[in-house]
């Protein structure tokens, strides 16, 4: 595979090579390692569509979904900014993701990703030519860029008309392209909410388990719990009351498309053993911890409630089921505070394992055509918010593109989840690409229309001369906009600060 790419790779430097030697009669530039080509095709038809006068509207119209976007994504920033100064450096997000291209960064997948990405930057640079030719300023080509393959579109206006325009023309130009990206991402949306996510249902009623443990692969749909069926985690939790720790329940799930029979041991199982601690080295992950000492672990409660009884130092007694086989080991706990820093801990005893029980591993079935369905909501101005960030997030979690496991355990077939995920992706990259253009930062759209309203202000307020009220608005700008950029790399580099200042 290394070799493959490799080899692509030196193919395009050689195209590139010959790009720039030969290219320019045939309309081809370099930009760095982007193939462009420029052409004046496609002009005539701009030409047409921009004589409709509903562009008028729509540029205004623009300006202000643009100032919207511009708040909200400059709110992020700053929101995830704070967060940046609280979370552990293990959790910090990687450079990659700043990154919207497919195969840099880890969560867009390249097949959907450059589909969408694509046409997020024809809707965006056309939105340019259309409202730059609306505005009678003058645009010079229409291009393609390549990376390998085809990654982009561009429209290049007349650059000194483009500045000899009034502001308000001057700022339809700049909203139309990341305004028409979340105009595009709103229509997704309502696709995903009213077409698709109606369609989402499963093939077996229960309850979803989310990780692999106890031996049932995440996303199966658990079914009866000793041939009872349970039909939503309340009905679970009413039978596991009763249920000892150590002792052996019979289930049914389905996985796989088909249902089968599962025996599980009643305890908490380790989903991940912290680096250097006591449990290292001592037990195992997908183990279950059903005793320690005398007492009874049936779920993290009972977990917590002994070990904050314990002490650094202490020696304990665990008893757990791994491998079909129940084992236990003595471990000498460590001091809690050496690995949460917070002095209430200091002394408390501390094993390093992130452990559950199966009732809190479990979600009704109804969850995945809920949070596949960014309009499931009761409206509230907080529930609003955040079913959209988790919306926004689904990659982060692993659910966009769905899991085989997901796909098996819901009613659409598998051409209905490629439908889906290509919306959904198209959704993702023109919501991003159009918030982002819109930050008030130069030299991003928003950062100019920024700049254009703090030079329209001070010209309407302000008596001083036309050249001050641009050097000022051009210095506000320009602060801004390395503001909102230190926001964006804080967010990366702050957790990774605090680690050095700390070790």
């Amino acid at each position: 595979m290394i070799w493959t790419i490799a080899l692509i790779f030196a193919i395009w430097a050689i195209v590139l090579y010959v790009a720039k030697i030969k290219g320019e009669k045939y309309g081809f530039d370099l930009a760095g390692p982007l193939l462009m080509w420029k052409t004046e095709k496609g002009k005539k038809f701009i030409e047409r569509i921009a004589e409709k006068g509903i562009w008028k509207r729509y540029g205004n119209f623009s300006i202000v979904i643009c100032i919207i976007a511009m708040i909200f994504t400059t709110w992020l920033i700053l929101w995830n900014v704070l967060i940046a100064i609280k979370i552990p450096p293990q959790n910090a997000p990687s450079p990659r993701l700043i990154l919207g291209i497919p195969g840099i960064n880890p969560i867009i997948p390249i097949g959907y990703g450059i589909l969408a990405l694509a046409i997020a930057i024809v809707v965006h640079e056309f939105s340019h030519g259309i409202m730059a030719k609306f505005g009678k300023i003058k645009i010079n080509y229409l291009g393609l860029l390549f990376l390998i393959v085809p990654v982009g579109a561009f429209v290049e206006p007349d650059e000194e008309k483009l500045k000899k325009a009034s502001i308000l023309k001057r700022s339809r130009v700049f909203a139309s392209g990341p305004s028409s990206n979340i105009i595009l991402a709103i229509i997704c949306i309502l696709l995903l909410s009213f077409v698709f996510s109606p369609l989402i249902t499963p093939k077996a009623e229960g309850m979803i388990i989310t990780q692999d443990a106890y031996g049932i692969h995440k996303w199966s749909i658990i079914t009866e719990v000793e041939g009872i069926r349970v039909n939503e985690k309340e009905d679970f939790l009413n039978i596991s009351q009763n249920f000892t720790a150590g002792e052996f329940y019979n289930i049914t799930v389905f996985e796989k498309n088909n249902f089968s029979e599962k025996r599980i041991l009643y305890g908490i199982v380790v989903l991940k053993i912290v680096k250097d601690s006591p449990a290292e080295n001592t037990l195992y992950e997908k183990c279950i911890i059903y005793r320690i000492n005398n007492h009874s672990i049936g779920n993290r409660e009972d977990f917590f409630s002994f070990m904050n009884s314990t002490t650094a130092g202490e020696k304990i007694d665990i008893y757990f089921y791994y491998n079909n086989s129940k084992l236990n080991t003595s471990v000498l706990l460590a001091d809690k505070y050496n690995f949460i820093k917070n002095e209430e801990n200091r002394g408390k005893g501390f094993l390093g394992v992130e452990a559950y029980s199966i009732d809190e591993l479990l979600i009704n079935d109804e969850y995945i055509k809920n949070v596949f369905n960014p309009l499931k909501t009761d409206f509230s101005l907080n529930s609003v918010r955040n079913k959209f960030l988790s919306f926004i997030a689904l990659p982060f979690t692993g659910l966009s593109p769905p899991p085989q496991e997901i796909i098996n355990a819901y009613t659409p077939s598998e051409i209905f989840w490629i439908l889906y995920s290509t919306v959904y992706w198209i959704f993702w990259l023109n919501f991003a690409v159009g918030t982002f253009n819109a930050l008030p930062s130069m030299p991003l759209d928003g950062g100019y229309i920024f700049r254009d309203g703090i030079n329209y202000i001070l010209s309407k307020f302000s008596r001083a001369k036309k050249e001050r009220v641009e050097k000022i608005s051009s210095f506000l700008s320009s602060a801004v906009s390395i503001i909102v950029f230190i926001g964006i790399f804080s967010i990366i580099l702050i957790p990774r600060l605090r680690f050095l200042i700390s070790s």
